[in-house]
Parts: C-alpha cells; sequence; structure tokens
C-alpha cells in the first residue's frame, strides 16, 4: 500500500478550463454552475404525509431525555443522478452532516463512473445542489466508483471542510479511498487530493472519527485505518468487508458471506446472513447497540459492550417477498438511525421501513413508506431523510417530530 499525491500543481495550471463554473481536470469533472446544478432538484407539493408513532403520548423517555412519539415524513424533493455522455449513475451513499447532505454514485456492471454530489439542506423546504463531480478521464475514458462518503465539517472554524470517498479505481483495478478539501462555499474545486490504496477491488465503507479515517475493502481487504494525514495505523483482514461505524465507545465493522461482526483485536462473531458477495450491507451504531442490515436475514440489532456479543437483542424480518417476485430484490439493504431513535430501513423493492429503537435494543416497526421504487440505501438525520433509487437518484424527505 503506497500513498498517491495527485495534482502537484496550483489550480489554475492543472485545469484544463473553466467555463460557466465547470472546471475540467485530468481525472474529474466538478460542476459549480448552481443553474444548472438544481434543474436536477424536482421540488414536490410536500405531499403524501406520512405519520409515525404514538400520537396519542407528547414524548418517550430514553438515556438521553425525552423523545417525540411521532414523526410526519413528507416528500419534498426528487434529485436525478448526474449523466455523462448519456450514461446515468446511480446513488450509491449518503452521509448527512450539519445542514449538508453528499451523495456518492457508481455504475453497474464493468464500467467504473462515479461521483458526488453536495446537497445544501439547511432552508427546510427547499434543498439545493451546490456541487457536482464525475470521475472521468475524458481522454482514456476510465474513471472510478464510488462507494462511501465522509466528511469532516467545522461549522465552528474557519477552516474547510474535509472529504473522503472510497471506491473502485479503473486505472489501478484496486480499492482505493481518497481525500478532498472542499472550498469555503463547501464546493469540489481542486483536483489535487491524497490518494492511499488498499487491499482489495472495492472500497466498500469510510468513516472519520475523531481524527482517524477507518476504511473497509472488499474480497482481498479488510478494514484500515488511516491518521488524519492518510498513513496506515493498522490493518485487520476481512473477508468481505462491509461496513464499519464508530463512536466514542466502540469500532465496529461487518464482513459478509455469511455476516460477521468485527470488534477489531477483541472479539468477532458470525450472525448469519450478507450471503451476496455483491450485495451492499451497512452496519450502524446506535449507543452500544450494532444494527446491521443483512440482506435476507433482514434486520439484527446486537449489544456490542460485552466481551463478546449475546444472541440476538431484536431482530425485524426481511420485507415479504410477493408471488412470482425475485427474492433477490426483496432484502435489507441499509439502515441508518437517528439521534432520537427513529430506524430507517432500506428494503429494496420492499420499499423503506420506519421503526423505533428504545434503550434496551428492542425494536419495534411503525410502518412502511411507498415510494413507488426500489430502496437502495437510506441515510436519516433528525430533519431529512434521504433515499437513494439507483439510476433512479434521490427522493428527499422531510422529517418533523410531533
Amino acid at each position: 500500500m503506497f500513498l498517491i499525491g495527485i495534482g502537484c500543481k496550483k489550480i489554475d495550471d492543472q485545469a484544463i478550463s473553466k467555463p460557466s463554473d465547470k472546471i475540467v481536470f485530468p481525472n474529474m469533472l466538478i460542476n459549480n454552475n448552481l443553474n444548472s446544478l438544481n434543474a436536477r432538484i424536482s421540488l414536490t407539493d410536500n405531499t403524501p404525509a406520512y405519520i409515525f408513532g404514538d400520537t396519542s403520548k407528547k414524548t418517550m423517555k430514553s438515556s438521553k431525555g425525552t423523545l417525540s412519539s411521532s414523526v410526519t415524513i413528507n416528500l419534498i424533493a426528487l434529485l436525478s443522478p448526474p449523466v455523462y455522455n448519456g450514461e446515468v449513475l446511480q446513488a450509491s451513499h449518503v452521509r448527512i452532516v450539519d445542514h449538508y447532505a453528499y451523495v456518492t454514485y457508481n455504475t453497474q456492471g464493468p464500467r467504473y463512473l462515479g461521483g458526488v454530489d453536495i446537497v445544501d439542506i439547511s432552508s427546510p423546504y427547499n434543498p439545493e445542489l451546490v456541487s457536482s463531480v464525475v470521475f472521468i478521464n475524458q481522454e482514456t475514458n476510465k474513471g472510478k466508483d464510488v462507494s462511501s462518503v465522509d466528511v469532516k465539517y467545522s461549522p465552528s472554524t474557519q477552516s474547510n471542510t474535509f472529504l473522503w470517498i472510497t471506491g473502485a479505481d479503473e486505472t489501478r483495478d484496486s480499492a482505493f479511498v481518497e481525500r478532498y478539501e472542499l472550498n469555503s462555499s463547501n464546493q469540489f474545486e481542486s483536483g489535487q487530493s491524497v490518494n492511499f490504496s488498499l487491499k482489495g477491488y472495492v472500497g466498500t465503507d469510510v468513516r472519520f472519527y475523531n481524527d482517524k479515517v477507518y476504511v473497509t475493502s472488499g474480497t482481498g481487504g479488510g478494514l484500515t485505518i488511516l491518521d488524519s494525514q492518510m498513513k496506515e495505523v493498522s490493518f485487520m483482514n476481512i473477508e468481505n468487508a462491509r461496513s464499519v461505524d464508530v463512536n466514542k465507545d466502540f469500532e465496529i465493522a461487518l464482513g459478509g458471506n455469511p455476516g460477521h461482526l468485527y470488534n477489531p483485536g477483541i472479539w468477532d462473531k458470525e450472525i448469519g446472513g450478507a450471503n451476496d458477495p455483491d450485495a451492499k450491507s451497512i452496519l450502524r451504531l446506535y449507543n452500544k447497540f450494532a444494527l446491521v442490515a443483512l440482506g435476507e436475514e433482514g434486520l439484527k440489532c446486537y449489544d456490542v459492550s460485552s466481551n463478546m456479543p449475546s444472541a440476538v437483542i431484536s431482530a425485524l424480518p426481511g420485507p415479504t417477498v410477493p408471488e412470482g417476485e425475485s427474492p433477490l430484490d426483496y432484502v435489507t439493504n441499509g439502515v441508518s438511525v437517528s439521534d432520537n431513535g427513529w430506524v430507517y430501513i432500506a428494503n429494496g423493492a420492499g420499499g423503506l421501513d420506519i421503526a423505533k429503537i428504545d434503550t434496551d435494543g428492542q425494536l419495534t416497526w411503525m410502518g412502511n413508506v411507498n415510494l413507488e421504487s426500489s430502496v437502495n440505501f437510506v441515510e436519516a438525520s433528525a430533519d431529512y431523510v434521504f433515499v437513494a433509487r439507483g439510476v433512479l437518484g434521490l427522493k428527499i424527505l422531510k422529517v418533523t417530530e410531533n
């Protein structure tokens, strides 16, 4: 593994052209033209509305205080994916930090073509796309797929946002993790980056926490931990590593074929599911609980605070497969949990499920949002839910606590 600094010249020297806020670099195309970008966002009339929870009670109790007992969810916008020379990219991952959402894209099959969108969600019902990049070399037609993204956003300081992506790079035929610095407007501006080559062929998930970068990579890879300067701290071999999450108490990784949970250097536990080597599976921490999307085996919750996790604390089954439909389309691909205990579950053709998790790790199913499309990935905050639908782009939902 080695470090590569991409681009050593100043921006004006490195960029090939800059027409109408569009910047062309050797391996990426940046678009900061707000007019053309926001033509990709279609605002809705905030309907239909879905209400989940017990509206007869004002609050529920939690270790963090009192929480709303119900939420109203409105569809507020559609975000269409980037298109390059007629090729439509598909949404692969979303990360919401402060008042921005960062969306990644890739392309199915042997084609390598991905990108990143940055969406300003500070206006509650008027999200704006402020920057977009497509990773492609126009001369060689080789690009990179992007599987996951995370950022270091410092609103209380004058420093710019740092953004990390991971995925697969066609030029090296290997997994990578890469760091970019955004400009003061939280946009891509420079083609300069710091790139670290990972073991394996595809980077699958990336998390930044406490000045460390945690990255998983699939077949032949594992869990790589880097410092803030993109130098390796440690590596753990994990076959078919799928996802990683970190909080103040735990660093937990997920592997597949079948599903395994890892507390690096302490324990590993087989938990089943996640048998499709090409499918996405997501792990997310909520306090001392790991919520794990396990494909055909639905969603499972584990207490990871002991020396070895006990049996599953609670679980929700995968979606029901209608007669005549493919079971491969009705699987639990993703999960996201907001600080107030609302859990959002991406169930493929089964849509978006809503649940609650209590302080004991018990999951309670609350209902389903019919988005008339397959849900491949979900990311939630207290105020928004971003639902990825592959080549159909994203649906942006507004969450209101009642």
